[in-house]
C-alpha cells in the first residue's frame, strides 16, 4: 500500500509538484487568516445570572435572591456545578455547563428558567438576568475617559461613557458588552423635607406616586379631519429639574402644593459601589468585553477603529486612553513562539549540511519543514483552532520530527545513489528502492508519535483547552509529515539529488571514531552495560519524588496586578484614598508607566464590595528598567512597600490574565486555596480562622489570607408590631420610610433623547444621616396624627456578613494562598497532616482544596490512566509492524531510558514535574521509538543478506549511525531556542523543552548501545533454540 503511494507519486512528479504548489498557496492563505491569541480560550461553558436588589444586605439576598435562583438552575441538564456569592444590593450565581455543551444553548436553557425563578423571589426584590455573554478573559481592552482642563466633572465623564461611548463601542464586530466603572452616575433627586409633608397633610407615598403618574407619554389613535388622517400623541414627559418641581402633589384651599414646596429638586450622583483611580485622581473606565469564542487580537482592532471614530465626536479637551490592550501580551506570546520555530529551523538546516555533507540533500528536507509547517496551518483553520502559545508550542515541539521522516528517506537514497557514483543511473528506480527500504518503518514510527500525543486528548477540564490545541498541531505536523514523506520528497529526491561518492562529514567521521570502538566494547561486556543502564534507570526514578510537582508553570505577562483587601467596614471614600496613597507609592518606582485602581465593583460583572480593589501596574519595557531584576522580585519589592503603607490591608501580587483565569476554574483569585463547607455563617468564622492559623505553620506558604467577613456595620430598623398595631400602623408603611425615605427609590426615569436617567425620591440627608435624625421621622397614622419612627420601631447598631459564598448549594469560607519555593503538591500533603491534627471539624462540615491543585490532581490522574494504555496500543503497532512479539519488546523495552535525561534535565534546572514536564516525556517516547524502529528494521535487513549476527549488528550500526544522530540533534537543536528564551510565556515551554533535550541525549545513546547489544542477545537465543 505505502510502496504504490511511492511508485504513483515517483510515476507522476509533475502531478505531486502542482498539488504542492496548491498546498503552498492555501497554507499562505490559512496561516495568515488563522485567529491569534496568546492563550487557548480556557472560559468553561458558564452562564451567570444577576439580580440587583438596591440596599439589600448580603444575609438577605442570600435568602432571597440566590437561593431560589440557585434552587431552579441545579435542575438544568449538564450542569456541572453552581457557584454563587451574596453581597450587599447583589446576589451573582453562575451556571457552569459540561464542555460539550454549546454556550448559546445553555444560555437559552438558563433564560427559559428565569421566568420560573421570577416567580420564587418576592414582589419587589430585583429581577434576575443574564450576564454578558464573556468570560473573565474576555476583558480585552480597558480605557479611561479623562479630562485635560477640568471643566467637565466626574459625572458628565459618566455620563459621555455610558450614553456616547459605550453605545459606538458595543458595535464593534465581536464585542458583547462595555461595561463603565468608576465616575458619577447622574440622577434626577427629590429630596423631601418631612416637616413640609406635615405642613401640607401629605405622606411620602403621595409624592412617590404622584411622580410616577404625572411623567407619561400616551397616544390617542388619530382623527380623520377632511381628508387627511391626523395622528393624536399626549406628550407629558418631565424634561428637566423645572419640570420635576412643578408637578402639583395636592390643593389647599384652592392653592396648589407643587412638589418643589415640599422637596428640594436637583441633579446629583446616584449612590455607587465602585471607583476607579488612576495615578492619584478619579477616573472613568470603559472595559471592553469579548463575546466567547471570538479572537481577541480581531475584537481589539475592531474597538480601537471605534474608537477614532468616537474620539472625534467628544468635547474638546476629552481624551480616551489605553489603559491595557491585549494585544500586547498577543504579540508579544505569539513572537515567543514564532521566534522558536525560526530559530529551530535554522538550527536544524544547520545540522542537516553538517550531517550530509551535501547542499541538495539538505535542501530537500529544508523544503519539508515549512510544507509540513503549512500543512498544520490548513489543518488548524479547518479545526478552528488559533494560533497561540501552546499551539505554536507544537509545531516547536514537533519541528525535529516533521523532519525524521524525510531525513531517514533522503540519507538512504542518498547512500544508495553513491553507490553508483560517476555512472548514469536510472535515478527514479534507485530512489523507490530506497524508499521501499525505509518507507514502512518510517510510516509506522511517524504512526507511533501520533499514537503517542493521544493521552492529551484524554485531558479535560483547564488543562484539556490549554493542551489539546498542542496535541492537535503536532499531529497535523505529523500527518503533514508522512504525506509529504511517501510523496514530495522521493519526487524531490529523484529530481535534485546527484550520484555521488559518499564521503563521511567530519562530524560523522568524529562520532564513527568514538562510537564503533565503543560498540564493539559494549558488545564484549554486555553485563556491565546492562547494570550500568539500569542502576541510572533506578536513580532516576529515585529522583523523581525530589522534583516536586506543580500544575503549570507561572506564565510571565510582563504586568503586575495587586489585590488589596481592607477592613469589611471600610467606606467607600475611605478605599479611595487608600489607592491614591498606594498610587502614590508605587510612582517611586521608577519601572512603572501608570497605576489603576479598580476599588468595589462596576454595575454588573464584578463580586466586590467596597472594602475591596484590584491595582493594575503598567511597567515599562524591560530594557528601560534602571536595574536587571525579575517580574516577581520587582512584585515582591513593591509588595513589601505597599504592606507599610497600608498596614491594615492585606496585599497579594498576581497578574490579569492569571487572575481570571484562577477565579474562572476555582471561583477562587489565588493558585490555592482551602474551601471549608458548612451550614452556620459563624462556625465557618471561627473554624475557618482556626485553619487559617494551622496553615501558618507550613514552610512555603505565602500570601495567606481568609477573607474577613464578618464586620460590615449594620443600622437594624427592627418594626415593633405592639407598637405600631396601637397606632394602627402597618409594618409596611415604616418599611416603606426604611426603604425609600433612607435608601432612596427610583420612582420614574428622565428621558432626554437617547439618555435615561432615574428620578430617585429620597429623604433630604439631615433627616436620615444619624440614628437620632431617623428616630425623628415622622409617620402618620390613620387618624392622621404623627407618631415619630423611634415610637413604633427601634433602631440599633450592629454587625453583619459582607458576603456570602456558596458552591455546591452550600455555604462555604475561602482561605487563599500562594505557594513560594516548594512544589504544591507536597505543601498540601503537608498542609492536610497538619490539619487533622490541630482543627477539629464539627459534624456537616469539610474541607476541599482548590485553585491549580484542583486541575494538577485531575491531570495527573487521567494521564496515569492512559499512558498505561497508549503504550498498550503502541504495543500492538509495533507487533503489526515486525509481526514479532520479541522486537516489539526490544522497542518497548528503550522507552524507560528516555526519561533519564528528561528527569535529571529538570533535577539540574530545578524545575517541577507538570503538565509541560509531562508533554515532553510524551515527545521523547515518539522519537526514541522512531529510532529504535528505524534500526531494529534495518538490522533485520541486514540479516535476510546472510549476515552473522555479530557482523550485522555492527555494520547496521555503522549505517544507521548517521540517521539517527540526525533525528535526534535535529530535534534537540529544534528545541534550544525554546529552551532559551525568556519571551512572555517561555516560562511554560521551557519545562517540556528541557524534558525532550535532556531525554533525547540519553534516548540517542541508549538506541545506539543498549538497542544492538539486547538485538544480538535475543537474536543469539533465538539461533540456540533453533540449533537445538
Amino acid at each position: 500500500m505505502l510502496n504504490s503511494i511511492v511508485d504513483l507519486s515517483l510515476r507522476y512528479k509533475v502531478l505531486v509538484l502542482v498539488a504542492f504548489v496548491l498546498v503552498v498557496l492555501l497554507g499562505v492563505k490559512a496561516w495568515r487568516e488563522v485567529p491569534v491569541d496568546a492563550f487557548p480560550d480556557v472560559t468553561p461553558v458558564q452562564v451567570n445570572i444577576y439580580t440587583e436588589a438596591p440596599g439589600i444586605a448580603a444575609e438577605d439576598v442570600e435568602k432571597l435572591l440566590t437561593f431560589p435562583v440557585e434552587g431552579v438552575m441545579a435542575g438544568l441538564p449538564g450542569v456541572e456545578e453552581i457557584r454563587s456569592v451574596s453581597l450587599f444590593g447583589l446576589s451573582y450565581v453562575s451556571v457552569y455547563f459540561k464542555d460539550n455543551v454549546d454556550i448559546y444553548f445553555a444560555r437559552r436553557l438558563v433564560g427559559e428558567k428565569l421566568q420560573e425563578v421570577q416567580s420564587r423571589i418576592p414582589e419587589g426584590y430585583g429581577e434576575p438576568v443574564l450576564g454578558a455573554n464573556s468570560s473573565g478573559l474576555g476583558q480585552v481592552f480597558w480605557y479611561t475617559i479623562e479630562t485635560a482642563d477640568k471643566k467637565l466633572s466626574e459625572m458628565d465623564l459618566r455620563t459621555l461613557q455610558d450614553w456616547n461611548v459605550r453605545l459606538v463601542l458595543r458595535t464593534a464586530p465581536g464585542v458583547d458588552d462595555v461595561m463603565s466603572w468608576g465616575g458619577q452616575e447622574k440622577q434626577f433627586q427629590v429630596l423631601i423635607n418631612p416637616q413640609k409633608l406635615i405642613k401640607y397633610g401629605l405622606s411620602f407615598k403621595t409624592v412617590m406616586e404622584t411622580l410616577a403618574a404625572n411623567n407619561r407619554q400616551v397616544g390617542g389613535q388619530y382623527l380623520d379631519i377632511g381628508q387627511e388622517q391626523y395622528l393624536v400623541r399626549g406628550l407629558g414627559l418631565v424634561a428637566n429639574v423645572r419640570d420635576i418641581g412643578n408637578v402639583v402633589l395636592a390643593t389647599r384651599e384652592g392653592t396648589p402644593v407643587y412638589v418643589r414646596d415640599v422637596a428640594e429638586v436637583k441633579e446629583a450622583p446616584s449612590l455607587r459601589s465602585g471607583a476607579v483611580t488612576k495615578d492619584g485622581k478619579e477616573v472613568v473606565l470603559g472595559i471592553a468585553l469579548q463575546r466567547i469564542g471570538e479572537n481577541a487580537k480581531n475584537v481589539v482592532d475592531a474597538v480601537k477603529e471605534k474608537l477614532k471614530t468616537v474620539q472625534q465626536a467628544l468635547p474638546a479637551g476629552v481624551t480616551l486612553n489605553t489603559v491595557y490592550d491585549r494585544i500586547d501580551l498577543v504579540e508579544k506570546a505569539v513572537k515567543t513562539a514564532e521566534n522558536a520555530l525560526i530559530e529551530g529551523s535554522i538550527l536544524v538546516a544547520i545540522i542537516l549540511f553538517l550531517f550530509l555533507g551535501e547542499i541538495r540533500s539538505a535542501v530537500v528536507v529544508i523544503i519539508a519543514l515549512p510544507l509540513a509547517m503549512l500543512i498544520s496551518f490548513i489543518m488548524m483553520q479547518q479545526w478552528g483552532l488559533s494560533a497561540n502559545l501552546m499551539s505554536l508550542a507544537g509545531l516547536a515541539v514537533g519541528i525535529g520530527m516533521m523532519v525524521d521522516g524525510a531525513v531517514v528517506m533522503v540519507e538512504n537514497s542518498f547512500r544508495l545513489l553513491s553507490h553508483h557514483a560517476g555512472k548514469t543511473v536510472n535515478k527514479t528506480h534507485i530512489i523507490l528502492e530506497a524508499a521501499r527500504e525505509v518507507i514502512n518503518p518510517t510510516a509506522f514510527a511517524i504512526l507511533i508519535i501520533i499514537v503517542v500525543f493521544l493521552p492529551l486528548f484524554s485531558l479535560t477540564g483547564l488543562e484539556g483547552k490549554l493542551f489539546k490545541p498542542m496535541a492537535l498541531t503536532i499531529t497535523f505536523a505529523m500527518v503533514g509529515s508522512l504525506v509529504l514523506t511517501m510523496t514530495l520528497v522521493p519526487v524531490m529526491s529523484a529530481l535534485i539529488l546527484k550520484p555521488k561518492e559518499e564521503k563521511d562529514t567530519f562530524i560523522v567521521r568524529w562520532a564513527k571514531k568514538g562510537y564503533l570502538p565503543l560498540l564493539d566494547r559494549a558488545l564484549e561486556n554486555k553485563k556491565k552495560v546492562f547494570v550500568g543502564a539500569g542502576v541510572l534507570l533506578l536513580a532516576s526514578f529515585a529522583v523523581i519524588p525530589f522534583l516536586g510537582k506543580e500544575f503549570m508553570p507561572t506564565l510571565q505577562e510582563g504586568g503586575i496586578m495587586f489585590r488589596v483587601t481592607s477592613i469589611p467596614s471600610t467606606s467607600l471614600d475611605e478605599s479611595i484614598r487608600l489607592s491614591k496613597r498606594i498610587e502614590a507609592t508605587l510612582k517611586t518606582f521608577p519601572q512603572t508607566t501608570s497605576s489603576m485602581a479598580m476599588i468595589g465593583r462596576a454595575e454588573k460583572g464584578e463580586t466586590a464590595d467596597v472594602n475591596y480593589m484590584e491595582i493594575l501596574v503598567n511597567l515599562k519595557p524591560h530594557d528601560q528598567w534602571p536595574k536587571a531584576i525579575s517580574f516577581s522580585d520587582l512584585s515582591q519589592e513593591m509588595r513589601e512597600k505597599l504592606e507599610k503603607v497600608v498596614p491594615t490591608s492585606v496585599i497579594s501580587a498576581t497578574q490579569p490574565i492569571q487572575m481570571r483565569v484562577e477565579e474562572l476554574i476555582s471561583g477562587v483569585r489565588a493558585t490555592l486555596a482551602l474551601k471549608l463547607y458548612g451550614e452556620d455563617l459563624t462556625t465557618l468564622d471561627r473554624l475557618s480562622g482556626e485553619l487559617k492559623s494551622a496553615l501558618e505553620k507550613v514552610p512555603g506558604v505565602a500570601d495567606l489570607s481568609l477573607e474577613a467577613n464578618k464586620g460590615k456595620p449594620q443600622m437594624v430598623v427592627k418594626v415593633n408590631r405592639d407598637e405600631a398595631a396601637r397606632y394602627g400602623i402597618n409594618a409596611d408603611e415604616i418599611l416603606e420610610v426604611v426603604q425609600a425615605g433612607i435608601g432612596g427609590k427610583a420612582v420614574s426615569t428622565l428621558i432626554d433623547g437617547v439618555k435615561r436617567f432615574d428620578i430617585q425620591v429620597w429623604l433630604a440627608p439631615e433627616f436620615r444621616n444619624s440614628v437620632d435624625a431617623i428616630n425623628n421621622i415622622p409617620i402618620r397614622t390613620q387618624s392622621g396624627a404623627l407618631v415619630p419612627l423611634g415610637k413604633v420601631a427601634v433602631v440599633e447598631l450592629d454587625e453583619g456578613y459582607s458576603f456570602v459564598r456558596r458552591e455546591q448549594l452550600q455555604r462555604y469560607a475561602v482561605i487563599q494562598m500562594d505557594v513560594k519555593g516548594r512544589d504544591v503538591d507536597s505543601f498540601v500533603k503537608e498542609a492536610g497532616a497538619l490539619i487533622k491534627q490541630q482543627v477539629k471539624l464539627p459534624a456537616g462540615y469539610w474541607i476541599e482544596w482548590g485553585g491549580a491543585f484542583e486541575n494538577q490532581q485531575r491531570a495527573m490522574s487521567k494521564l496515569a490512566l492512559i499512558v498505561p494504555l497508549t503504550i498498550g496500543l503502541i504495543f500492538i503497532l509495533l507487533y503489526t509492524a515486525f509481526n514479532s512479539l520479541t522486537y516489539a519488546t526490544l522497542i518497548i523495552a528503550n522507552v524507560p531510558f528516555a526519561t533519564i535525561g528528561g528527569v535529571i534535565g529538570l533535577f539540574i534546572t530545578g524545575q517541577y514535574l507538570s503538565v509541560p514536564s509531562a508533554i515532553g516525556f510524551i515527545a521523547v517516547f515518539g522519537v526514541a521509538m522512531l529510532n529504535g524502529i528505524v534500526l531494529v528494521s534495518f538490522l533485520n535487513d541486514q540479516r535476510e543478506r546472510g549476515l552473522s549476527v555479530r557482523e550485522a549488528v555492527k555494520q547496521g550500526a555503522a549505517l544507521r549511525l548517521r540517521p539517527v544522530l540526525m533525528t535526534a540533534s535535529i530535534a534537540i537543536f529544534g528545541l534550544v531556542p525554546m529552551l532559551l528564551s525568556s519571551g512572555v510565556g517561555a516560562e511554560t515551554q521551557r519545562p517540556l523543552a528541557t524534558v525532550v533535550v535532556g531525554g533525547l541525549f540519553t534516548s540517542t545513546a541508549l538506541t545506539l548501545l543498549l538497542l544492538p547489544l539486547m538485538y544480538e542477545w535475543v537474536e543469539n537465543r533465538r539461533e540456540r533454540k533453533q540449533a537445538k
